[in-house]
């Protein structure tokens, strides 16, 4: 996909898509729609009798799983086809709503977060790599940022439509959020379905003897990029920042600010509305002017939502503030980009694989923390620590220690 971006029109532009992008684009439109038709995933377990640290401990699990497979799953995705690693991922992510849907009890959903954690390090290395194989440096956050109003413009009233179900059902109650779990099931079936018959494989290397020699020595090639550890440094930071903090907005929304299902249901639809709107601009903004000021520009506007989020006293408020979350979210474009220039293409897995797992190593302390300081603390409390760690921390990282991803051409020149 070189060439430079012109003012063409979104058919157009679509139209000329390579078939690969095609795919990945019906399937982000399938997943998305999946996630934000149900954003009441906190506060279905605390409905069925879990507390705070009890959630953060679940989240824990999911994450500790993701960490320990991750690192293998992208290193064989690095050296084989990328589309066996993510259906096996694809496949397991189905089984998760199910089980939503059938228990009444929060401890079988320990299950449930294991095999998340499983197919979640399936998924992101495989998937990853094969996005931005499809799309080259020069205009990357360009196109991520069009690619992005393709596949999130679909899922614009999956929350509207989750929260007249869940309305409709008796408001924020086990046995009302419980038919969105069916309805998940059945759009990721959809997407497996998808990937399986319309994805091409990639042309893969051949794969070398399994073992912890081989692959330590794959990791240690991407290791040795200064960019790469010092960017998979502060994504390690991420569990007691970002993290911490994950499991617990829509509950402290809910339970604090009296936000009903559809108040949660606007939230999540003006949040991507702005996504949607925002990311084309950004991603241009972002080839011409660099990753790293759209990454801490956008990191600002979201500590501003959080502080209003916060400080919120009526719907319209958490409303706003979760505007002000899209617009960072729009951002994810430089964060991609940034993430995947840093290595060459054939190392896109491992590099994947190393932000997902460092983000991860420290899962198990930090949502536990988060859940203590949710119960014992404050409710407030995991917002204050995720701004302080983030700000103070891991963007001046970015800004100090991570080249420009734009700048480089690949790994020798690094």
């Amino acid at each position: 996909m070189g060439g430079k971006m012109k003012n063409n029109n979104l058919k157009e532009f679509f139209i000329k898509l390579p078939r690969n992008l095609k795919v990945i684009i019906a399937r982000f439109s399938l997943t998305y729609f999946a996630m934000n038709l149900n954003p009441y995933g906190s506060v279905y377990i605390a409905a069925l009798g879990a507390t705070g640290t009890e959630l953060g401990l679940l989240n824990s699990i999911s994450l500790a799983f993701t960490c320990f497979f991750v690192f293998m799953t992208g290193w064989i995705s690095d050296r084989s086809d990328r589309k066996r690693m993510f259906l096996i991922g694809a496949g397991l992510g189905v089984i998760v709503p199910i089980i939503y849907a059938f228990t009444n009890i929060w401890t079988w959903l320990i299950l449930a977060f294991l095999i998340n954690g499983i197919a979640e390090g399936f998924i992101h290395p495989a998937w990853n790599s094969l996005y931005a194989n499809n799309v080259s440096n020069e205009n990357r956050a360009s196109i991520y940022g069009l690619v992005t109003v393709f596949s999130l413009t679909p899922s614009l009233l999956a929350g509207i439509f989750g929260g007249a179900i869940v309305s409709t059902l008796g408001g924020l109650t086990v046995e009302a959020i419980k038919p969105l779990y069916y309805i998940q099931a059945t759009l990721l079936l959809l997407s497996f379905v998808l990937i399986l018959k319309f994805l091409k494989s990639e042309d893969s290397d051949k794969f070398p003897k399994i073992t912890l020699s081989n692959m330590a020595n794959d990791y240690k090639e991407v290791l040795l990029l200064k960019g790469a550890r010092n960017w998979a440094f502060m994504k390690s930071l991420g569990s007691l920042s970002i993290g911490l903090a994950g499991p617990f907005w829509m509950l402290y929304a809910a339970m604090f600010k009296g936000a009903s299902a559809m108040t949660v249901a606007y939230m999540v639809t003006l949040r991507s509305l702005t996504n949607i709107v925002l990311s084309p601009f950004i991603g241009r903004f972002s080839d011409r002017i660099g990753r790293k000021t759209i990454i801490l520009g956008g990191r600002a506007v979201m500590y501003l939502g959080t502080i209003i989020f916060m400080l919120s006293g009526a719907d319209w408020m958490l409303i706003v503030a979760w505007i002000f979350h899209g617009v960072s979210d729009a951002t994810g474009v430089a964060w991609q980009s940034e993430e995947v220039e840093l290595v060459d293409p054939n190392q896109r897995a491992r590099m994947t694989a190393l932000s997902v797992g460092s983000f991860n190593i420290l899962a198990v302390p930090a949502s536990i923390i988060g859940g203590w300081l949710w119960d014992d603390v404050s409710p407030l409390a995991p917002f204050i620590v995720m701004t302080v760690i983030d700000a103070l921390v891991r963007m001046p990282i970015i800004y100090f220690m991570v080249p420009e991803g734009r700048k480089i051409e690949s790994a020798e020149k690094q």
